[in-house]
């Protein structure tokens, strides 16, 4: 255990807000801060594709959590709920954006209790094996217009 904990510092250090791998960089991350007791957050951030070719997330982890999911938000009939997606493809040159209301990281299960200040070590996972680290940092305040209780 303790070998895991050195290795996610090790990804911590690699810069706050900022990480890349294979032309694929992770900008502005942010977590909104929860209530005591809830069992599911979500993650924002940019996803930059700087190189030459497609890069495709096809998953995400944290020690901070139990579970995580990429899931869109959609609203049809005045009812707004989240679809789970397998991947999330960024065209080279490309920014993709994971904001409230649209595409996000969906963290499960909390492993401790996060507050304004704290920081998310993610990683994500992309189809050619490659994983890139990501730091989110929890921010006060709910993201407006994001309820997760439609899960």
């Amino acid at each position: 255990m303790r070998r895991r904990s050195a290795g996610w510092m090790l990804l911590a250090s690699l810069g706050f807000g900022a990480a890349h791998a294979d032309g694929l960089q992770v900008q502005g991350g942010w977590v909104p801060e929860a209530p005591p007791g809830a069992r599911v957050q979500a993650a924002y951030m940019e996803l930059v594709n700087t190189g030459a070719v497609t890069q495709v997330v096809v998953g995400a982890d944290s020690p901070d959590f139990a579970q995580v999911e990429i899931h869109r938000t959609v609203e049809a009939g005045g009812v707004v709920r989240m679809e789970p997606q397998t991947t999330l493809p960024i065209e080279a040159g490309a920014t993709l954006t994971l904001a409230p209301g649209g595409l996000h990281l969906m963290l499960i299960d909390p492993r401790r209790r996060l507050t304004a200040g704290d920081r998310v070590q993610i990683r994500l996972r992309l189809d050619g094996g490659v994983t890139v680290p990501a730091t989110a940092e929890v921010r006060r305040g709910a993201a407006a217009g994001h309820e997760h209780h439609q899960h």
